[in-house]
């Protein structure tokens, strides 16, 4: 149907300009306006709807008139309307039967939403939630609106960008919406019949500082690498080309959130999803198409595994079937059996089911697990009145939910592996059960054939699901295979040059928002260096097997996400690592830190800014309520709740130190663990290669497995890695110079006594250990053999050597708050090993600095023996000592190799003891 037809078609026009507007029945709080050469005259056009069940339109007609421009006009609260330029030098428009020579296409941003359990998982749209869009048009920033979300919909609210705008760039600071609320955001799509190739979009969660924006607008490939620029014109012929007949976001949604990566079927099935999925990628597209949903509330949908199933569940009992879900499958995993379809289990009902169905621990607050999945009210679709007027949406991307997605996705199996280990030691034969699964139930064992597995013969079904009873072997396997899929995902976004990209929108922020930021990215990355069996304390061989159907899962040697962090560690010029660590070579590590004369410059690409975080290494924690940025709410408040304390708080009480040094412990502990990971892989391959030749290779013992078991708390040791741990120790030296500007990277040999090295000095533990002697080699005649040295005390020295130990002088504040701890710690030690007969004796020893603290009641109220348990010490303090201690090592296996053991001292006893003991702490971390 057409309304106020303006004549019967081209035939009967002459020289008219006609734009057309997509949709219907659109508000005057955005105009198109046509302005005289010299702008002050407006020209009132003429108004005509054109109604099609899937594309009608607005035209706007005037009279051609030459050397007029074209402008769009919105409304504002207070002051002037904002008028932006859209198009100079107009054109005589023939009128066209379907799209017009000129268009502009109302658009709402959706964003795509996947679930955690499949990379294959491409996300149906669902609208962007609160932050920020972003239009360039003509390599300028054009349009900056922010998204107000509510139960009804969204609204977009104008910010007037020239207000902001000066000759070299932008205004520092916030700038103010002053927009009325817009139900869409009108954007040009076609000029003289031709596409509009110079706009481009992007959604942030934070508003972009000027540093960044003038980076946006002045390097293209940054904006080409952050933005999307999707073909917006729209036209009856082109939408039904592309999306009539075809899958919808309903479709879409249950394609994704179902899918079966084993099963061939469903991989021909979903290819023409698929394909409809990336057509909305690089098109506008009908509303129409996007399923009901209901307004974003991100909080909540990061506890799901599928949150757009919750988004578009407008009944309200997503949660409650959920739920539902989650105790029948705890029910059927209870008895040992598999369940076979686990696609749509949310693992964080699980986890609230299977909390609520244990004791409560001692300690502990009763919590209601089962409030989170009451059933919600009904709403009616937020797409609704957009549907009704046939407006178009636009896709673009969200990395940065992602990425907390999916780290909080990970953070639930953390929690639901200890949730199952308190679960299976209930079963009072569970240690036992747990033998018999390590050692008898893998039919290979490190790629041998284990010869205790002939004994499950004997095993009938109910002994077979008992094992799997004890154990939780069901719900733990589920478990493991989500947490690799929500870590393979994450390392498939960080991968994205767009993912980069918004990184660095949040590492050009200033002050404690930047610092918030960093913190937020390195927690991110120390996600990756997980294994599942690091988090599993019940896998600590580092697999598992299904006793009945003798199905396994067992680590990688290396993940994904530890490839990822190595490579991006060990690559200086990739721009992730430039935003992660300062430059640094051999001669800046071997030299005291030099504080900058003046700041670094915040150029808006993100790189690391060693002089912003060292303005917070004296500041005190800021208010949480005053806060702007998720990041830095969600920071203050660790701080508030003293989440992060660590022992510098014991001195000076500035509690943001505990922040940088979170960083710096998050990020070096990721790199170091995925660089020994990739080098014991190298170690092993070379092995086996070497060995490919053998033909009769040894069968690995029970005993040889109970021995992996105890040494997978540590990993083979290097020397001080100058590309790694140098960049590590001048990263830590630039963002906390008053605690560690001083220490520095030395020889060996070079040390004097002015020096205090980390790791080899005060270190608990050694002289209180047990000394005893078993036996001697004796001759016949019973006189000892002189070419066996007797032992040797545990405070002998290695041989000076000219491997690098990390230093500090001895003098300085560091040094002596360092060594009261560890002196302290000594004396916990001691007092705790009064306790004594023989066997306490070897478990204190061998359970090093943890164990001894746990054993001293009366000191259990002292600040400092509450921080001495904490992560925050074993990290930053012990990480250090651990480089010097592994050196040492690595120097002494050098000397064996060189001399023969018979001229080294083996003194190396103290070192190692001093390893042992900090790989413990770190182990339990």
């Amino acid at each position: 149907m057409t309304n106020g037809r303006l004549s019967d078609g081209p035939s009967c026009e002459m020289d008219k300009l006609i734009v057309q507007i997509v949709g219907k029945d659109h508000s005057e709080q955005q105009q198109v306006l046509l302005l005289g050469s010299d702008g002050t005259r407006i020209y009132s056009p003429k108004s005509e709807v054109l109604e099609r069940e899937l594309f009608s339109s607005t035209l706007k007609v005037w009279d051609h008139i030459e050397g007029t421009h074209l402008h769009l006009q919105i409304a504002t609260l207070e002051g002037e309307p904002i008028r932006l330029p859209l198009l100079s030098g107009t054109k005589v428009t023939p009128r066209q039967a379907d799209a017009q020579f000129n268009q502009i296409v109302p658009v709402l941003p959706f964003v795509a939403l996947p679930g955690s359990k499949t990379v294959d998982d491409m996300g149906t749209p669902v609208l962007a939630r609160a932050g920020y869009v972003y239009v360039f048009y003509q390599e300028k920033l054009w349009r900056e609106l922010e998204i107000h979300v509510s139960e009804t919909g969204n609204t977009y609210h104008d910010i007037d960008v020239a207000r902001y705008r000066q000759q070299s760039g932008f205004l520092a600071g916030e700038r103010k919406a002053t927009g009325q609320a817009l139900e869409d955001i009108w954007l040009p799509a076609l000029w003289n019949n031709r596409h509009v190739q110079t706009l481009q979009l992007c959604f942030s969660e934070i508003q972009l500082r000027a540093a960044r924006l003038e980076r946006l607008e002045n390097d293209a490939v940054s904006r080409d690498q952050r933005c999307t620029s999707p073909d917006l014109s729209g036209s009856k012929m082109r939408f039904t080309d592309l999306y009539k007949g075809k899958p919808d976001g309903k479709a879409m949604l249950d394609a994704f959130s179902g899918f079966d990566a084993k099963n061939p079927v469903a991989q021909a099935l979903i290819a023409p999803i698929k394909a409809t999925r990336l057509n909305l990628q690089y098109n506008a597209f009908p509303v129409s198409l996007a399923a009901p949903q209901r307004a974003r509330q991100p909080g909540y949908e990061r506890l799901l595994d599928h949150p757009a199933r919750y988004l578009c569940d407008l009944s309200g009992q997503f949660p409650v079937e959920s739920f539902r879900e989650a105790k029948a499958f705890l029910a059927q995993a209870g008895r040992g059996v598999a369940v076979q379809d686990v696609r749509h289990l949310e693992l964080t009902a699980m986890a609230d089911a299977l909390l609520a169905s244990l004791p409560i621990e001692a300690d502990a607050e009763p919590v209601d697990a089962g409030v989170l999945w009451e059933a919600q009210a009904g709403v009616v679709d937020v797409l609704d009145k957009a549907r009704q007027r046939q407006v178009c949406g636009v896709l673009l991307d969200d990395a940065c939910y992602r990425l907390r997605h999916l780290r909080q996705r990970v953070g639930t199996c953390q929690q639901l592996f200890a949730l199952c280990a308190r679960h299976a030691v209930l079963h009072p034969h569970h240690a036992s059960a747990l033998l018999v699964q390590q050692l008898v139930v893998p039919r290979s064992i490190r790629g041998q054939e284990n010869p205790l597995h002939a004994a499950m013969a004997k095993l009938h079904e109910p002994g077979r699901r008992a094992i799997n009873q004890c154990t939780a072997t069901v719900q733990r396997a589920v478990v493991w295979r989500h947490m690799r899929s929500a870590q393979d995902a994450l390392v498939a976004s960080l991968k994205q040059s767009a993912t980069e990209q918004m990184l660095a929108d949040h590492l050009s922020l200033e002050g404690f928002d930047y610092v918030a930021a960093m913190y937020e990215l390195s927690r991110t990355l120390a996600t990756l260096a997980l294994l599942p069996s690091n988090v599993d304390p019940l896998a600590p061989g580092g697999d598992m097997v299904d006793a009945i159907t003798g199905v396994g899962l067992w680590d990688q040697a290396v993940s994904l996400g530890q490839k990822f962090l190595n490579q991006t560690a060990s690559n200086d010029t990739s721009p992730l690592h430039l935003m992660l660590w300062p430059e640094c070579d051999l001669q800046t590590a071997c030299a005291p830190y030099v504080v900058p004369v003046t700041d670094d410059e915040n150029k808006g690409d993100g790189r690391f800014r060693a002089t912003e975080l060292a303005r917070f290494e004296t500041q005190p924690a800021p208010d949480p309520i005053a806060q702007v940025t998720l990041d830095a709410t969600t920071l203050a408040n660790l701080l508030a709740g003293e989440s992060l304390q660590n022992f510098f708080l014991i001195n000076n009480g500035k509690a943001t130190t505990a922040a940088l040094v979170g960083i710096f412990e998050n990020l070096q502990s990721a790199a170091d663990g995925a660089a020994n990971a990739v080098a014991k892989a190298s170690q092993t391959l070379a092995s086996a290669k070497g060995n490919a030749n053998s033909a009769n290779a040894n069968v690995r013992s029970a005993n040889d497995r109970l021995a992996q078991m105890q040494e997978r708390l540590g990993a083979n040791a290097d020397k001080i890695n100058v590309n790694r741990q140098g960049r590590g120790v001048q990263q830590l030296r630039s963002m906390m110079p008053e605690h560690f500007g001083a220490a520095f990277l030395i020889r060996r040999n070079q040390v004097t006594p002015q020096h205090y090295v980390f790791g080899l000095e005060d270190l608990p533990g050694r002289e209180s250990l047990p000394k005893t002697r078993y036996g001697e080699y004796l001759r016949p005649d019973g006189t000892p053999f002189g070419d066996i040295a007797p032992p040797h005390t545990s405070s002998t020295r290695l041989p000076k050597g000219d491997h690098l130990v990390l230093v500090i002088p001895r003098g300085h504040k560091t040094a002596q708050v360092i060594g009261d701890m560890n002196r302290t710690l000594k004396k916990v030690r001691e007092a705790a090993g009064a306790v004594g007969d023989a066997e306490l004796g070897h478990i204190r020893a061998k359970s090093g600095l943890s164990e001894a603290i746990e054993g001293l009641d009366a000191e259990k109220n002292k600040a400092a023996y509450r921080v001495l348990g904490s992560t925050p010490f074993c990290l930053a303090v012990l990480m250090l000592e651990v480089w010097n201690v592994s050196s040492e090592a690595s120097a002494w296996e050098q000397t064996v190799r060189e001399k023969g053991v018979t001229r080294t001292d083996l003194g190396i006893f103290g070192a190692g003891l001093d390893f042992a003991i900090a790989l413990e702490a770190l182990g339990k971390l």
